[in-house]
This record gives C-alpha cells, structure tokens and sequence, in this order.
C-alpha cells in the first residue's frame, strides 16, 4: 500500500470513529472536514429547544404546587418523572445516531471533545432534559469559531447555570439579597477557573473565585412560558466592582462578568490548559513542544480555533504508525458499530453504553468523562468490552442470517475497510482460528490494533 493511503487509514481511526463499510470511500480529508458544513442528524434537529423544555418544566412545577389531593400528586409525580426519562432517552438517542452515522467524524469528534469540556451530567434530575442543550445549542455553532465566545455562550446556557446553581446565586449587597437574606454561590466561578479556563494550577485563588461569582450574579433562569431562557436579573447582581487576577472589573450589571470571561478566554495560561488537553485527547502525553507550538498560534489569533486544529493536524504525529491513544469506550463502540455498518435499537445502544460506563451526558461531575489511556484499559473495563463486543457480535451475525449474508464475506469487507494491507498479520491467525461467526468478530474488535487509535 501506499504510504498515502496507509496515512488514510490512520487518519480515519485517530481523528474520527472508524470508517463504515457500507460508505462509498473513506471520509473527507481533515483540512476539508474543518472547512465543510457540519453534519446534524435529523435525530438532533428534531429534539425541541432548551427554552421550550423549560417552558414545560416550569408549567409541570406550577401544577405540582397546584395539586391537591394525595390522587393528583400521585398522578403528577408519575407523569413527571416519564417526562424525565422519556427526554433523557431521547437526547441520549439522538446523540448516539449522530456519532453513528456523521460522514465527518473529525468535526463530531471537536465538538464532543468540547461538549466534554464544559461538561454537564444528566445524574443531576434538574438538567436531565436538557442535558444535551449546551452541545447542540453552542458547541456545534461555535466549534470552529472562537474560545471565547464558546465560553460566554456557555456560561449564559441555561443548562449550565442550573447545574452548577448560579441561576439561584444572589449578591449579598443586591437589592435581591437585602430582601432575601440570601447569598452567593461559588459553583460556577470556580468550574470556570478550574476547568473551564485557566485550570487546576492556572494560579488563581479562593479570592479570585469569590469575585468572579460576585461578577455573575444575576446571571439567571427563566421557566415562564412567555420567555424561558436565559436572563439577567439586576436586582440579583452584587455591585461595586470586582477583582479577578489583580485586574478590577467596573463595568455595569451583565457586562461585568462578560468582561472577565473575555479576559479569562484570552489568558496564556487558558491557551496553556487547553492545548494541552486538545494535544493529549489526540496524541497522548509527552509532547510538550506541541502544546508550545498550539499555545502560540491560540495566542496570536486570540483564541480563533480553526488555526489551532490546523496546527494540530499538520504535526508530524498526524499519520504516525505507532498506537498513540486506548479508544475511549464511547469511541471503540461506536467505532464496532461503525466497522459492521449496524444499528442496533435505541435501547440497546443505551444499556451498552451504559455496561461500558460511558452513557451519553454522565459523566457524573462537572470535570466530565477522564481523558488518559490507564481509566479506561484495566482488567475489568476490557470484561466490560467483551461482553459488549460478543452482545452485538450475535446481534450483527443474526441480522446477517435472516438477509442471508457470508459473515467471512463481511469479514474480509471490514478489514479491507479498517486497514487495508496493514492489517496485523496475528488477528488475521486468530480470526482464522476462531470457532464460529460470533466468536470472529469479537476477536476483530478486541484486537490491539482495534483498540488502539
């Protein structure tokens, strides 16, 4: 093979989910995936808008004060927690079709790669409906845009704000507090800095934390039918000015905290943080001259994001032949899936992810899914692998029976598919030796050179 082609190949498994077989030629090139139209599953356009969930939530909330009788509030309690559940699944559906399906496998995988970053986690009941909302609502409009924009249209999303509870959070000195004898809620803030922007050693302190929470005061919620979403509430705002990193911040309701957020956006040791993250969800560790060369480029283009993926990709670690990453479990499922052109139900895809560990916005912390090699290749996680690869290896051989397909037929298509002549020559020896249809596939997908990217 070619080494032009062989480079394909390794492109197709390191920046994506994996080829299918079913697709007419391999995806488009990494330059031209930053370039296209991104690609949304009808699943996703047809969820409805975070604002109309709140809307709903907050009429289901206005009847549960309404109801009456211990028959009423049973009946409410039911029907509310189905649509809990029934809009969980459908947001949970709609994301695994998308990554099933996306012709542009790069771009699904920036814009999970930030949904991770800001991340939020449907184990929280408040946010179940609209967990999906920060992904679907920002991410994918600002994935190829810039930081800081994504990072206000972040920290304005109502998903965000009552997850970390800054929709609750009131100014001591505002009008509000005064009133309420409430106060401030350091949640948000301190993500931000921690996680979001700076990171864990980005130098700020406890001080810091505090001011910026008293810069996002107000920065709240509405659930009224008439207009749900996002707003600012002055009275909820601490006034006076604020001092986040030796830098005072005197500006006026809203505009305080958006100034701060721009300044966080642009700060070096942000560009530091999320290089890093960005080189080592690609590369792994250890390529410190890397994060150097994106930091630059973040830097001098004040955080436009489609210069840094192109510095990303034009490292010579691009189309390296050694196996630099351990696919994540989300990854290598879909990746399976993907490789034998098959789609399970709903249900199924659901409860295998979830025996792998990784369902769809549960990550369980506002730190999201871990991203290093050693959380997901333990003894116990490859179990889980293999219960999950000989599960839908029995699903896919019994699908290809009742069509009446060969199965070393489809074989022979998914390596031809996967790697072409780079095969491994020993899981070509163990796959020959396997007993029976199932048992060859799941040999295929637990392979080294499967699970590795």
């Amino acid at each position: 093979m070619e080494k032009s082609q062989s480079a394909q190949y390794i492109v197709s498994q390191r920046f994506g989910f994996g080829p299918r077989v079913g697709d007419a030629k391999l995806a488009a090139s990494l330059n031209d995936q930053l370039k296209s139209q991104p690609y949304v599953n009808k699943a996703i356009t047809s969820l409805p808008t975070t604002d109309e969930l709140l809307a709903h939530m907050g009429d289901l909330n206005r009847r549960r004060k309404e109801s009456m009788t211990e028959e009423e509030k049973k009946l409410f309690t039911k029907s509310n927690n189905a649509f809990f559940q029934e809009s969980y699944q459908a947001l949970a559906t709609a994301r695994n079709q998308q990554t099933l399906a996306t012709p542009l496998g790069f771009q699904e995988r920036l814009i999970q790669f930030w949904s991770n970053h800001f991340a939020v986690s449907a184990d929280n009941r408040r946010i179940r409906p609209i967990a999906a909302g920060i992904e679907n609502e920002v991410i994918r409009e600002l994935w190829s845009i810039d930081f800081p924009s994504m990072l206000l249209a972040v920290c304005q999303h109502p998903t965000m704000l009552i997850y970390l509870d800054n929709h609750r959070s009131i100014g001591p000195g505002s009008k509000a507090g005064q009133k309420r004898n409430k106060g401030l809620n350091e949640n948000l803030a301190r993500e931000i800095l921690e996680l979001h922007t700076l990171g864990v050693d980005g130098g700020y302190s406890q001080n810091d934390v505090i001011e910026l929470a008293q810069g996002l005061t107000g920065w709240s919620v509405s659930f009224k039918a008439a207009r749900p979403g996002y707003q600012f509430v002055e009275d909820m705002h601490e006034p006076g000015a604020i001092n986040v990193l030796g830098q005072v911040y005197d500006q006026a309701g809203e505009e305080q905290g958006i100034a701060c957020l721009r300044d966080l956006a642009n700060h070096e040791n942000t560009a530091r943080h999320l290089c890093r993250k960005l080189v080592e969800h690609f590369y792994g560790t250890g390529h410190a001259s890397l994060i150097d060369e994106l930091t630059k480029v973040w830097l001098d283009n004040q955080g436009m994001l489609i210069p840094v993926y192109l510095t990303l990709i034009n490292s010579p670690l691009k189309n390296s032949s050694e196996q630099l990453r351990f696919r994540t479990p989300q990854e290598w499922y879909f990746s399976v899936l993907r490789s034998a052109n098959f789609e399970p139900n709903p249900r199924q895809m659901i409860q295998h992810l979830r025996l792998l560990g990784q369902q769809p916005f549960m990550s369980g912390s506002p730190a999201g899914w871990p991203d290093s090699d050693a959380d997901y290749n333990s003894s116990s996680a490859l179990k889980q692998r293999w219960q999950v690869a000989d599960q839908t290896a029995k699903l896919v051989v019994r699908q290809m029976e009742r069509s009446k397909q060969n199965v070393d037929d489809k074989l022979i298509q998914m390596i031809q598919r996967l790697y072409g002549s780079e095969v491994d020559e020993h899981v070509l020896t163990a796959i020959d030796k396997a007993q029976d249809p199932v048992s060859k596939l799941v040999v295929l997908w637990m392979s080294p050179q499967f699970q590795y990217r």
